[in-house]
């Protein structure tokens, strides 16, 4: 431990000259963080998920500048648990939900977020702009795409459609969206807190890299944002050369950093100075977020407004060839036998609009939820059910949505090891008044999802990527 300590002394040392109290960051970022998540209102209320932690005796300190988040006190695994997987509640380190709060999303607005996955700031954005509102998720890692797609689902998200492609060229109509969200690639020096992060030393020609690529995503951010709309910059690292200096080389008149004070949250403003390089003033308006300040990781963020100035003209980025469009769905039968096995009124669907990608997944969103021109998503909105060869199988995260409203061939689930079972992924021996075949599955106020029952046993439909409980585990 004291030679980690030396080594982060040796490679911040640069970065003191900008702290208020050094004693203070020293004995913070020696302190691992503890969980914070926030409550998905689309799935539950803050009074349900805090009597939930009452009865499990996990304590939960509010979030006094977020309403609806929480710190978790001595929650060693707050993604092992059914609320998580039931999609109650979203696990983010504290200090970056801030971004989205400088962002300050409208309802009806649309919004670009380029550098999406895992989606915790997508889900932020897309909740606040219910119920018109149009989030378009991209990111280019195909690595990380399933968890953006499963943090999409188990939150029940509608209005997010999501794409992958190069940020950088992304191939949108410039000049249209409400507002652009930024939260850059880094090197990722705020993060040392994380519980199990190492500490590895940032080379030159990687923070170099990074801010290379962090000037190319701000300078599309400024052409696809209309006059006048908002971009937020974000980074979990505290080199200048990736904060202010990359605002510095990119903004010039096209867009101005405006002031976004966020109450309860303490920042320090950002340098006008590095070195012997003089700055742009309005970098002052920036805030840097030092550990100390508020008991949380490390976080940069600027709120910039864009100007009337127009952009040099540019070749328009080449259209996606990756995907084959999503089209209109034409095979809609599938919710009528939804309807009828799980005595679903079908109002309920109407309002939504349907998609499909060859004859297996039917996706459904928000009408306002369309696939941009020239950029086949991976996914718009939810999938709602599968047309198998023989049958149709509805989807959990569907299902968990709907749950509340299915009246037919629901199991309610005894007691927790049997619902911790079903999380696993494992079949038990249960009798149910149901018929055989696919039902929904429930264990008190949790709308966990799909199961097929059969021959007095149920097996669990969970995708593979929620199996994060086992039998024995803390439910």
């Amino acid at each position: 431990m004291v030679q980690g300590i030396r080594s982060l002394e040796g490679a911040f040392a640069r970065y003191m000259p900008l702290v208020d109290d050094p004693e203070a960051f020293w004995a913070s970022v020696q302190v691992p963080l503890e969980p914070c998540i926030w409550v998905n209102s689309l799935k539950t209320t803050v009074e349900l998920f805090r009597t939930y932690c009452v009865e499990q005796d996990i304590q939960v300190q509010p979030v006094l500048w977020y309403p609806g988040a929480f710190r978790m006190r001595g929650w060693e695994r707050p993604g092992a648990t059914l609320p998580f997987v039931a999609g109650w509640y979203y696990v983010q380190e504290e200090i970056a939900m801030a971004a989205v709060v400088a962002l300050d999303p409208q309802p009806g607005e649309c919004i670009v977020d380029l550098c999406a996955a895992p989606g915790g700031k997508t889900a932020q954005i897309a909740l606040r702009i219910r119920p018109t509102g149009v989030v378009l998720a991209n990111e280019l890692r195909m690595e990380r795409l399933p968890g953006l797609r499963i943090t999409v689902d188990r939150m029940g998200l509608l209005n997010v459609v999501v794409t992958w492609f190069d940020a950088r060229l992304l191939p949108l109509p410039d000049g249209v969206w409400d507002r652009v969200l930024v939260d850059a690639p880094c090197t990722g020096e705020g993060t040392l807190r994380k519980p199990g992060r190492g500490w590895r030393p940032v080379t030159e020609r990687f923070r170099h890299y990074c801010s290379v690529l962090q000037q190319s995503l701000l300078l599309r951010a400024l052409r696809l944002v209309k006059p006048g709309g908002v971009i937020v910059y974000s980074t979990c690292t505290f080199a200048p050369e990736e904060n202010e200096m990359v605002l510095d080389a990119v903004l010039g008149d096209y867009g101005v950093v405006e002031p976004c004070p966020i109450p309860g949250l303490r920042s320090l403003p950002g340098i006008t100075t590095w070195g012997s390089k003089q700055l742009r003033s309005d970098l002052v308006y920036t805030h840097r977020f030092w550990p100390h300040l508020n008991d949380t990781g490390g976080f940069f963020i600027a709120r910039i407004r864009r100007t009337e100035v127009p952009l040099p003209l540019q070749p328009p980025p080449p259209p996606s060839v990756r995907r084959v469009p999503l089209q209109p769905a034409q095979q809609l039968e599938g919710i009528r036998w939804m309807c009828e096995r799980f005595a679903l009124r079908h109002d309920l669907f109407d309002a939504f609009r349907y998609w499909m990608r060859g004859r297996e997944t039917l996706w459904m969103a928000i009408p306002q939820a369309t696939p941009p021109e020239g950029l086949p998503p991976e996914s718009i909105g939810i999938p709602l059910l599968s047309y198998k060869r023989t049958h149709v199988k509805p989807r959990t995260c569907a299902l968990q949505l709907l749950g509340r409203h299915v009246q037919r061939n629901v199991i309610e689930l005894p007691d927790q090891v049997s619902a911790a079972r079903f999380v696993g992924g494992q079949s038990q021996n249960l009798k149910a008044d149901v018929e055989p075949g696919f039902v929904h599955v429930r264990y008190r106020n949790f709308e966990i999802g799909c199961g097929l029952y059969t021959r007095g046993q149920l097996h669990s439909q969970i995708p593979r990527g929620l199996h994060t409980i086992t039998a024995t585990a803390d439910a």
